[in-house]
């Protein structure tokens, strides 16, 4: 007896596994539960196997599927097995698939507009509201049920209604009731008759979460009363975290990941509040839990994957935008591996793969969600996410990083400002696109000591200039003023990565911003403030080498000016200035960053600002995904054709007249009259 599941996610693998489990050990039917994900394109070899069990398959479950090249495959497989199966059962797809439901007397291609129901109204303008109505008509359902009517083509319908409640709550329990429901109805085997299938378990819409605790939580005063008791403190709005979390994933108990981050936030200070966010609308859970008139948490960290108002199939980011501005807390978005498992991500060299790249990072950013790290995913012989202990931690600091800016005093705030040097000479230290950047940093100094933080401005912009390109420079024939001396046995220390570095780079220090056996870290100390200079690639000639490569590693010294921002400097934050740095282009992968990657590594917990030219969001996007960047816009300067004046104007009417005769005799003319006004104008 087999059931073939096709669904978009990493919720049901081990519920529909288990079910198939315990179905065989109770009833020993000896079932077969094909589940694969269609998150992500399949190859061939894997649409084989996907093939094989559809055409021998008795009954087919298409969940979530909606366009793409999968889609597209199923749609023709469906047709030329129709005659195998004895029922399909699709929700929540895209019509040409919806259109392919059949289960008994119910066949949905003979009913145009049913079939286009869900899909059609998931992807208006309003789907919004259709979330709000889909999340009533989970909490709804099972009472409505009782109500319809058992005749004719009716009883298919209602058992396709009995299959999506089963669906909506996707408990082990239901999981396992769905599955035996349809066999009961739509397999003709001896065995089945005596099969019965309890009522839909229901599980609330929204609700707080919590590993330690043994249920879910209805309101906030609930789970406030239970945290101060459990974890013996209060949940201040200061240092609680309020995260969103996937509802089916609760539901269903494949909660390890999110279990593993919500402990490594509690183990950094911080409380959190897990919200189970609808899969449509996250408004909703917010509004419920994290807020009450103002703010009831310091950040918001989305784990949904998908868009803020709008869930898998659409994006309202416009209403998105206008309740997170209300909102007014920083919005982030980690990434759970979907589409693809842990062990592709890792030895991939761009990351994620499309989908999960569009969906888990491209989408959330359009909201405002900024600092996409991979937490978890599912391993490749594994049912269910797993956390990555090590990247929960990571991010667990860092979103601590990220709290201490909000809330400790400005005057112990220490920053780093990150100016640029390129091409590498002392003449580009300080240069951006369509930015004036000395004036810029002595305004953003000003800025920073009129808001109480200890800052030493100096007089002017050109006095700023002046410390940082000469000071001691000359001394160690650097471009700009060394501001400390690391010695080697300190990086060694410090920096974790140094033995990769020399495999590329010889032993530390290296010959690129060092001086005897100490790497030079350039720039100036004014307070809390230092404003450093960022070392070159280290390629000489060749100086663009590292950008965006598969394999290498950053010179000693750009590895140690990170180190020294990071565990001697102990900035609580970077802003690196202008258009544009080295950082985020180091080799690494593309998308999706793992600890092996080089911004990753550089950047380290450090929260990072980018003062960035609003004219060039595809390099601003790079920032933000590969050194974690919340990008900071500054306009292009106004621009105007200057033209040409006087007689030069003139002598390009010439060379123009020049190309484009056709007369020897009247182009000698032409070529002697341009020798003359170019002597005249000295070219």
């Amino acid at each position: 007896m087999r059931i073939t599941v096709l669904y978009v996610g990493s919720s049901l693998l081990a519920p529909l596994k288990n079910a198939e489990r315990e179905i065989n050990r109770a009833y020993g039917l000896d079932l077969r539960v094909g589940a694969y994900n269609f998150g992500a394109p399949l190859s061939d070899r894997e649409w084989q196997d996907v093939d094989r069990d559809l055409a021998e398959t008795d009954i087919v479950f298409v969940i979530h599927v909606m366009d793409g090249e999968n889609a597209s495959r199923l749609v023709a497989a469906l047709d030329a097995y129709k005659d195998r199966h004895d029922a399909v059962i699709v929700i929540n797809c895209m019509p040409e698939l919806m259109r392919h439901t059949r289960m008994g007397r119910l066949d949905v291609s003979r009913i145009a507009s049913t079939g286009g129901w869900i899909g059609s109204r998931v992807k208006r303008r309003n789907g919004a509201r259709h979330g709000h109505q889909y999340l009533k008509l989970v909490d709804r359902l099972p009472g409505i049920l009782k109500f319809i009517p058992t005749a004719g083509a009716l009883t298919d319908a209602k058992h396709y209604l009995y299959l999506f409640c089963y669906f909506l709550q996707p408990t082990p329990a239901n999981i396992q009731s769905m599955l035996l429901y349809a066999l009961k109805h739509y397999v003709r085997d001896k065995r089945l008759k005596t099969v019965k299938t309890a009522a839909p378990q229901q599980v609330r819409s929204v609700a707080i979460y919590h590993p330690d605790a043994t249920d879910l939580f209805d309101t906030f005063a609930a789970y406030e009363k239970w945290h101060n008791a459990k974890k013996k403190k209060r949940l201040h709005p200061d240092s609680t975290l309020g995260l969103l979390l996937m509802r089916p994933q609760v539901v269903s108990k494949t909660t390890k990941h999110y279990d593993a981050l919500i402990r490594a936030i509690e183990n950094e200070g911080l409380s959190v509040v897990p919200a189970i966010a609808t899969l449509m609308d996250n408004r909703e859970a917010v509004s419920r839990f994290f807020r009450n008139g103002s703010p009831r948490v310091s950040q918001i960290v989305s784990l949904t994957g998908f868009s803020f108002v709008g869930g898998p199939a659409m994006n309202d980011s416009a209403a998105a935008a206008e309740f997170l501005r209300e909102l007014n807390v920083p919005y982030r978005s980690a990434v759970s591996l979907d589409t693809q498992t842990i062990e592709a991500w890792r030895e991939s060299p761009t990351g994620l793969n499309p989908v999960q790249a569009g969906m888990q990072i491209a989408i959330p950013e359009i909201d405002g969600a900024t600092e996409p790290f991979i937490y978890g995913g599912i391993p490749v012989r594994g049912q269910e996410p797993a956390p990555l202990e090590d990247r929960c931690a990571r991010f667990a600091r860092r979103l601590k990083r990220w709290n201490n800016l909000r809330t400790a005093r400005r005057d112990r705030v220490k920053l780093a400002v990150v100016l640029f040097c390129f091409p590498p000479n002392k003449g580009n230290i300080g240069t951006a696109a369509d930015l004036d950047v000395f004036p810029s940093v002595f305004d953003l100094l000003e800025r920073l000591a009129s808001d109480g933080y200890r800052v030493d401005v100096p007089a002017t912009a050109d006095e700023l200039r002046e410390r940082l390109l000469g000071g001691n420079s000359e001394e160690f024939g650097a471009p700009a003023n060394v501001a400390y001396r690391m010695p080697t046995t300190e990086y060694l220390r410090l920096c974790p990565y140094v033995r990769d570095v020399e495999k590329d780079w010889g032993a530390a220090p290296g010959s690129i911003n060092s001086f005897g056996d100490d790497v030079l870290i350039q720039g100036v100390t004014l307070g809390n403030i230092f404003i450093g200079v960022q070392p070159t690639f280290g390629f000489e000639g060749d100086p663009m080498r590292l950008m965006m490569a598969r394999s290498g590693s950053p010179h000693h010294g750009f590895m140690a000016f990170y180190t020294y921002l990071s565990k001697v400097f102990n900035a609580d934050g970077v802003i690196h200035f202008g258009t544009h740095g080295a950082l985020e282009f180091m080799p690494g992968k593309q998308i999706g960053l793992s600890g092996e990657c080089w911004p990753d590594r550089l950047i380290d917990e450090l929260p990072n600002f980018y003062v960035y030219s609003v004219n060039n969001p595809s390099e601003g996007s790079i920032a933000k995904r590969r050194s974690y960047a919340e990008l900071i816009s500054y306009l292009t300067p106004p621009i105007e054709n200057a033209g040409l004046y006087r007689d030069l104007a003139g002598l390009k009417d010439l060379v123009m007249a020049y190309r484009q005769s056709t007369n020897e005799n009247e182009r000698e003319k032409l070529f002697e009259a341009i020798e003359t006004l170019s002597r005249e104008l000295h070219f």
